[in-house]
């Protein structure tokens, strides 16, 4: 079955115990964290929350480790797939602030997808939405992290 997370990804070795042809071998086309599964699309890491809630200090632990390993997949760019996430408190608005500030420095970006009307109304009311892209989906919030300043539509 084809899937887009691992387009171009697949890597050739040979099969065991002899030494021709290559076989392909894929890589996992996903990877588990606590909170979300994540897959790699070109220079940018997709993470869908499985959570329905990210507060306090576990909401933001558990965040913060799902964006060192967002990092530490070498990925440019994060798309942040909320669809499960029903609430979120201020806290974890702030990670994800300290991210996206470590992250500029390279030109990294971080949108949002699929956001909850209580999520987006907090990004909203601390004006965020104009720091974060909120895209109704993943494609639209691919776009808007790989989109190069002063590139149109």
């Amino acid at each position: 079955m084809w899937n887009p997370f691992i387009r171009g990804n697949a890597v050739a070795e040979a099969a065991p115990g002899r030494s021709a042809p290559p076989v392909l071998r894929e890589p996992p086309a996903v990877v588990h964290n606590k909170i979300a599964e994540i897959n790699r699309i070109g220079p940018t890491s997709v993470a869908t929350f499985t959570v329905t809630e990210l507060t306090q200090e576990q909401g933001v632990s558990m965040l913060s480790d799902l964006l060192d390993d967002l990092a530490a997949s070498g990925a440019t760019h994060f798309v942040l797939d909320i669809q499960n996430v029903q609430f979120m408190d201020s806290a974890c608005l702030g990670c994800l602030v300290q991210a996206l500030n470590r992250m500029a420095s390279s030109g990294g970006k971080i949108a949002l997808a699929h956001t909850a009307t209580s999520v987006q109304s907090l990004f909203r009311l601390t004006q965020l939405d104009r720091v974060f892209p909120i895209c109704a989906d993943v494609m639209a919030a691919l776009k808007a992290v790989e989109k190069r300043p002063g590139q149109d539509d």
